[in-house]
C-alpha cells in the first residue's frame, strides 16, 4: 500500500529531525547533521511537518484538518483495544473449554 510507506517515510524523518527541521541534500533526501557534517555535504534546512504534510496529503490523508486527526486517534485506539478483547476472550475460552458453561449459574 502507498499510505504505509509514506507514513514509514515520514517515522523514519521524525528521527532524523532536530526540533522539526531536517536536513536536505541536493537530491531531496534527508541527511542526518552527523552524516552532512562527516561527509561534508551542503544541505539545506526544511520543516519537516509541512514536508509529512505534503506527502500525506498528495496520498489523499490531510493531516492538516485537526478533526479527521482526531478520528484516526479514535479508530485506531477503539481497534487496539477490539484487538485486545479478543485475546481476552480467546484466552478465557481456552479456560473455560472443559467446562459446561450452559448449565452454570442455573438453579436445579
Amino acid at each position: 500500500m502507498k499510505l504505509k510507506k509514506v507514513i514509514e517515510n515520514a517515522l523514519d524523518m521524525l528521527k532524523k529531525a532536530d526540533n522539526g527541521v531536517v536536513l536536505m541534500n541536493m537530491y531531496n533526501e534527508v541527511v542526518h547533521p552527523a552524516d552532512a557534517a562527516f561527509r561534508g555535504e551542503a544541505v539545506h534546512p526544511f520543516n519537516a511537518k509541512d514536508f509529512i504534510e505534503e506527502s500525506l496529503s498528495q496520498n489523499g490523508l490531510d493531516l492538516r484538518d485537526r478533526g479527521l486527526r482526531m478520528k484516526l486517534l479514535k479508530l485506531i485506539l477503539i481497534m487496539e483495544e477490539a484487538e485486545a478483547n479478543k485475546r481476552r476472550k480467546e484466552k478465557l475460552d481456552v479456560v473455560l473449554q472443559g467446562y459446561d458453561m450452559e448449565s452454570f449459574g442455573k438453579i436445579i
